[in-house]
């Protein structure tokens, strides 16, 4: 069942992904190819579902007849930038992956980015292995904020101190040290984070 959910919430994400760039809605085949859905019976079933839901309409009389529904919240495109590590950094800064469905309500008005979230650095925060954080870019932070800082070409995602003109980069982890360095380069203040059950 769990499978079939995280199957039926790809296949929604995908079209408001698709409708945002295109300006028009995937056709049944698309979602099928996209998506490794091996049935296009199975697909529409799945938009079933997601009508049932009230976050999407089809007319039976066209053919890409998909859309939004008016109870579907509205959906800003923002860039999913690599994967990011929650312990050791690795390189993922230039590293586009596509872009995420951000609801508007987690719209902080500036230019936000996604990182898809690996390791276990941030758990006393909240943050988990999994987790799409949602990052405001800029290039400043405030002690004790959340930030993605560039550690030597790596991106990596930790609270931010700066103290006796050091930066501290501490992870939310009991079992981790505190990174300190003369500087750092700030890509961005988290501000939010998606999390699929």
């Amino acid at each position: 069942m769990k499978k079939t959910e995280e199957k039926i919430n790809k296949v929604y994400e995908f079209t408001v992904e698709f409708i945002r760039e295109n300006g028009f809605p995937p056709s049944v085949r698309e979602i099928c190819s996209k998506l490794n859905i091996k049935s296009t019976a199975t697909a529409y079933s799945y938009i079933e579902r997601l009508k049932s839901k009230g976050l999407l309409d089809k007319s039976p009389m066209k053919k890409r007849a998909i859309t939004l529904s008016h109870q579907s919240p509205q959906f800003k495109s923002v860039p999913l930038v690599g994967t990011i590590r929650a312990g050791e950094p690795i390189f993922a800064v230039e590293n586009l992956d596509g872009y995420y469905p951000l609801p508007e309500e987690f719209d902080t008005g500036g230019d936000e980015f996604a990182l898809k979230v690996q390791g276990e650095s941030m758990v006393n925060a909240g943050i988990y292995e999994g987790d799409i954080i949602i990052v405001n870019k800029q290039s400043y932070a405030n002690n004790g904020e959340i930030v993605v800082a560039l550690v030597d070409d790596s991106a990596t995602v930790k609270r931010f101190y700066r103290r006796n003109g050091k930066v501290i980069l501490h992870p939310e982890n009991d079992n981790m040290q505190d990174m300190v360095f003369d500087n750092v380069l700030i890509l961005g203040v988290v501000k939010g984070l998606m999390r699929k059950f």
